[in-house]
């Protein structure tokens, strides 16, 4: 076989290690402060179920969540969904939700070269700045759940905390740079399976990361229904978790002394 016909089957095993890598390999970790058992809800995209339905769920439970925006879906309609558009973005700064960056071209950032990733993030970061000067994201999803060890690195020098989607609590030492997550999905989670993933973090006094797309009655292959996410938020709190965003878990997570890095 020549070279020419072994190229195309080089590059899917280099992705697979490229992500495999930046899955195991810690580059930065810290060890987490004593705290109360913790769990967010996150979003990705945000469709504009998300911002209305998921939002309001929230809210009817006292906590807010963190939404992680990429700018160029902003406002855009798809065949499945509609995203979420300039103002309800801009809402949800101002009832108190955290927003994320989620890149602004929603490119897994694994094909993106340092520099172009570098103006990506720059980009998405003046945009939103743009909707609300008050924005200003401090934590990052990686789209699609997929990185590289390269674009792990050069991300986490930049934001706070990172998060993945490979299932798991955060407890320990753990990897800012590539956060655990547990995906809120009626595709592949029920209510059974949230309590459990609950018990665990509160077993642990860990931090469980819940992640979602749209929350509808009918949601797309990524999304859940709004049964889901109450009864998630609820066992949260029934099971004595704090439920909380982002920025106020990584806050209690490092604690007041400020975890050191290796």
């Amino acid at each position: 076989m020549t070279g020419l016909a072994q190229a195309p089957m080089r590059e899917p095993l280099q992705r697979r290690l490229a992500r495999l890598a930046a899955r195991t390999i810690r580059t930065r970790t810290v060890r987490a402060h004593p705290h109360a058992p913790l769990v967010s809800f996150t979003f990705d995209d945000i469709p504009d179920s998300a911002a209305e339905r998921g939002a309001a769920i929230l809210e009817g439970a006292g906590v807010r969540g963190t939404f992680y925006i990429a700018g160029s879906l902003v406002g855009a309609v798809e065949p499945i969904r509609r995203l979420a558009g300039r103002e309800q973005c801009r809402d949800l700064h101002r009832r108190g939700h955290e927003i994320g960056c989620h890149t602004f071209s929603h490119q897994a950032v694994s094909d993106l070269g340092r520099t172009a990733l570098a103006e990506d993030i720059a980009r998405n970061a003046r945009f939103l700045g743009e909707i609300d000067p008050g924005i200003a994201p401090a934590n990052f999803a990686y789209p699609f759940n997929t990185t590289s060890l390269r674009a792990k690195r050069q991300l986490e020098s930049h934001f706070a905390t990172c998060r993945g989607g490979v299932p798991g609590i955060n407890a320990g030492r753990i990897d800012p740079g590539f956060l655990r997550a547990v995906e809120l999905a009626d595709c592949c989670i029920d209510a059974a399976a949230v309590r459990s993933w609950i018990a665990r973090a509160v077993e642990a006094r860990g931090w469980l990361v819940f992640f979602s797309h749209g929350i509808s009655e009918r949601p797309e292959p990524w999304g859940c229904h709004p049964d889901l996410l109450r009864a998630a938020v609820a066992e949260a709190r029934r099971q004595g978790a704090s439920v909380v965003t982002m920025r106020e878990a990584l806050r209690q997570v490092l604690g007041d002394d400020r975890a050191t890095a290796s």
